[in-house]
């Protein structure tokens, strides 16, 4: 595969009547809601706004990535994050942090309940990970 192609795959393009932005999903820290608004929060730290709710975006995740879109999980209401970045979870604290390889590191409150889940859910991917490496 040419390599320009292979960067396409992992593109995610949202266009309306007035914007059209392209972002390499590598690039992509989360996406938290604001409001009616939805803002990407990039690897150096920038962010940008979009004109569409965050479920609007998580819609356009799954139709523009396809498969590699799994790398990018829900957590609650407020935030899509991509799990490539995640750093650590604290249940206590209801805190979310990710990281990337650039040093930027951001936080995200949310619901124990969600935490638990993502926790869980990450957990349940290293024991099966795990079991099929025996």
């Amino acid at each position: 595969m040419q390599p320009q192609f292979q960067k396409m795959l992992h593109e995610i393009i949202i266009s309306n009547t007035t914007d059209l932005v392209r972002i390499s999903s590598l690039d992509i820290l989360a996406i938290k809601a604001s409001g009616n608004y939805s803002v990407v929060v990039l690897t150096d730290g920038s962010e940008q706004l979009l004109t569409l709710q965050l479920g609007q975006v998580e819609q356009i995740i799954r139709e523009q990535l396809g498969g590699t879109s799994t790398v990018f999980i829900r957590v609650g209401r407020p935030v899509i994050i991509n799990l490539e970045y995640l750093f650590a979870i604290s249940l206590t604290k209801r805190v979310l942090t990710l990281r990337a390889d650039s040093g930027t590191r951001v936080s995200f409150d949310a619901s124990k309940e969600a935490l638990k889940a993502l926790k869980n859910y990450i957990e349940n991917k290293i024991d099966h990970r795990e079991t099929h490496n025996e």
